[in-house]
């Protein structure tokens, strides 16, 4: 039966299995039957003409018959399906290139998404202990300060039992010699006696003195609780160094190293970047946006775009360095040029020179050729002005004017080998003294409140504090070195919150007068108990002649921005 078949050729394209059906297969058995490569609907053939697919319409990607070619895709570029497929074949490898390329793009995100997970890990239990360190140095301040008042009580409290039983002792000693006469007394009573001995009685009865009214000694008890949580604060001051700046080691190039107060930085060639500790496991810190690179500069944590600001750096033994502010704008992750066109604004000291970055570079005059140790940097924002001075000898070093439009923060750079860069710490000074501020002029409450006055003390800062009948000023200086440090920012006071000297402090009423008020002021201030507190804060040294202009007793509110 096989000899009667005739093979289809592979030139007849139209040849199905139809044709062998009668002969191979019979009834149901032929109805599922599957279509052959072969057939009218394979893909190398035209569904709606039948013919073989021999070119390609580059306008809208897809094969084509000659029939098809000629009449719906008239006018547009055809091309031969081998050389179509070539050019296809080249365009492809060159996208699959392109995918590649992302591919390894977003590889490298991945990595650097899993190295800073691994870095925020091992910076979050670095964190961790540095923090309990620190609690721990508090609650070990607050311990001893517990157990050192404890012990004084106790040695106060046995001080005064031991003075109570000497006059207990002492008052049975006259008790009993007051008793021994008594008796004596009146057995010469009894006796009826009128002679000379009972004369000399009656004598030694008259001229007896008094009993001396004695006080057990009582504790001080107001030398114990008074104050007691402000007196342990103010006490505290000693062990919590204050930094005007701190430096931020998400912005630190990789070649530096950031101290654990982060105050300061220092170099080292060919190390991890990382905060100056020893970790399990080395983890070097992430290529993040806001690191620098490839320079060895970082940026300090606070950015000001108002006020005034003032910093001390100790430069030390460092050979190469640069101090002064950045703009927010500064680029992080390329090359730049250290000019104020490209957002610097600095002091640097390159190759033995001292230099103030300008277009061009101007060098600095030292007085006597004193090699710099300690740079205080003022930052006026809100005036356009950027002073160095020398914080040893008190001269100036340089003086910036720029109209500054953004935020600007304190930059650092060192590319010294040996010795670090270090922001100073200031000390903090606290007095108090008291005045009287009436309640219904108290219109300051629940809010701090900067004032700044040219009637303030150099360098102090007053903290006010005013209830009902007393107010509290507590003046803070920043100082380091007696060099002092202030740092302030302006602040718009609604004209209804302002309130003149006159109105703060009430005149003690006389005569009828306070007669007359006294009722009313015992009303309101028993019915409107108020705290406020008021921080009143002058300008030091450096910032004096901000306030050349100011009228006097015009008060310009501000606020600290430390």
């Amino acid at each position: 039966m096989a000899s009667n078949l005739e093979a289809p050729t592979t030139n007849s394209p139209s040849v199905s299995c139809q044709s062998f059906l009668p002969v191979c297969l019979t009834g149901t058995e032929a109805e599922g039957l599957v279509s052959p490569p072969w057939s009218v609907d394979s893909p190398e053939q035209c569904e709606e003409h039948g013919e073989s697919l021999s070119t390609f319409c580059l306008d809208d990607l897809e094969p084509l018959c000659k029939e098809c070619a000629a009449v719906s895709h008239a006018g547009h570029r055809v091309y031969l399906l081998t050389e179509a497929a070539t050019d296809c074949k080249e365009e492809l490898k060159t996208s699959v290139n392109g995918l590649k390329t992302k591919m390894t793009h977003f590889e490298e995100v991945t990595q650097t998404c899993e190295h800073a997970s691994r870095h925020n890990q091992a910076e979050a239990k670095f964190i961790e202990e540095q923090m309990k360190k620190e609690f721990e140095s508090l609650h070990q301040f607050l311990r001893e300060e517990e157990a050192a008042r404890l012990l004084a009580l106790r040695e106060e409290k046995e001080e005064k039992k031991r003075e109570g039983e000497n006059q207990i002792d002492k008052m049975n000693q006259v008790i009993k010699s007051l008793e021994e006469k008594i008796q004596l007394v009146e057995e010469e009573l009894d006796a009826g006696g009128d002679g000379v001995k009972f004369l000399e009685c009656y004598k030694d009865t008259i001229n007896s003195k008094e009993p001396q009214k004695v006080c057990r000694p009582l504790i001080d008890v107001a030398k114990h609780l008074g104050n007691l949580p402000y007196a342990v604060w103010e006490k505290m001051k000693h062990i919590t160094p204050y930094t005007p700046v701190t430096l931020d080691p998400r912005t630190a190039s990789h070649t530096l190293r950031v101290s654990t107060g982060l105050n300061s930085i220092h170099i080292i060639p060919g190390s991890s970047q990382g905060l100056d500790h020893s970790l399990d496991v080395a983890v070097p810190a992430p290529a993040n946006p806001e690191r620098f690179h490839p320079y060895s500069c970082i940026l300090a944590r606070e950015g000001f775009d108002s006020g005034v600001h003032c910093w001390d750096i100790e430069v030390g033994d460092t050979d190469n360095w640069t101090v002064g502010v950045a703009a927010q704008s500064l680029s992080r992750r390329t090359e730049f040029e250290a000019f104020p066109e490209a957002g610097l604004w600095c002091i640097s000291l390159r190759d033995g020179e001292y230099q103030a970055l300008t277009t061009p570079s101007e060098a600095l005059n030292l007085e006597n050729s004193h090699r710099l140790s300690r740079v205080h940097v003022t930052l006026d924002w809100d005036e356009g002005t950027l002073e160095f001075m020398n914080a040893d000898t008190e001269t100036r070093l340089f003086t910036f004017r720029h109209c500054f439009t953004e935020k600007v923060y304190p930059y650092f750079e060192s590319i010294s080998l040996g010795g670090c860069l270090t922001v100073l710490a200031q000390r903090v000074k606290v007095s108090v003294e008291s005045d009287f501020v009436s309640v219904e002029d108290t219109t300051l409450t629940e809010e701090d409140q900067v004032t700044k006055s040219n009637s303030c003390t150099e360098g102090d800062v007053n903290t006010a504090m005013t209830n009902s009948n007393s107010k509290m000023s507590e003046f803070m200086h920043l100082t380091e070195d007696n060099n002092s440090i202030c740092s302030l920012r302006e602040k718009k006071t609604p004209p209804q919150r302002r309130a003149s000297k006159d109105q703060l402090i009430k005149r003690k009423p006389t005569g009828t007068e306070k007669a007359k008020d006294n009722r009313s002021a015992v009303k309101k201030q028993s019915s409107k108990p108020r705290f406020s507190v008021t921080y009143h804060v002058s300008l030091n040294r450096a910032l004096k002649k901000a306030l050349i202009n100011t009228e006097s007793g015009n008060h310009k509110q501000i606020h600290e921005s430390c």
